[in-house]
């Protein structure tokens, strides 16, 4: 089972992002949250902030998820499912059961000590230009750079 964040529009270029991101992948969620803790970068901040997020994604996941519930939507989406005609609403229907039946087979079921940061991204977004005068009438350019940061998390190996 997975639970994402998404920090969008930071303003930093996403080279200097993809520096830290690079160092948290793979770790475990509370591995990463100390490492990112002494790392003294602008990046590793707004990085710590979207884990932060990525967690308590997970931790509401798994809050939501009562087992008589549970087992009563799993039968509604079969039985929705069954009876579904369109090819669009039998594949997202199909989602929503595979991922049902993958919370059920998960043993540790999105605990934050059995969480590993599985993809740690950070996506370029779009740059701010301005201009700033140079010799003989000319203009240079400038690229004010922004980024995305995407994190997901997963109690899976």
């Amino acid at each position: 089972m997975q639970a994402q964040a998404i920090t969008k529009n930071v303003r930093m270029s996403a080279q200097k992002m993809r520096e830290v991101t690079r160092q948290i992948q793979g770790l475990p969620a509370l591995q990463a949250q100390a490492i990112l803790a002494i790392i003294p970068r602008k990046s590793a901040r707004v990085v710590a902030k979207t884990l932060k997020a990525a967690v308590g994604a997970a931790a509401n996941l798994a809050s939501g998820w009562d087992s008589a519930e549970h087992s009563q939507k799993v039968a509604n989406v079969e039985s929705q499912l069954a009876s579904a005609s369109n090819r669009k609403r039998k594949n997202a229907l199909q989602r929503k059961l595979d991922k049902y039946q993958s919370f059920e087979q998960s043993k540790k079921k999105l605990s934050p000590e059995s969480l590993i940061v599985k993809e740690a991204i950070a996506g370029t977004a779009r740059s701010i230009r301005r201009f700033t005068p140079k010799a003989r009438g000319s203009a240079g350019p400038i690229i004010k750079r922004n980024c995305h940061v995407k994190i997901i998390v997963s109690d899976e190996a």
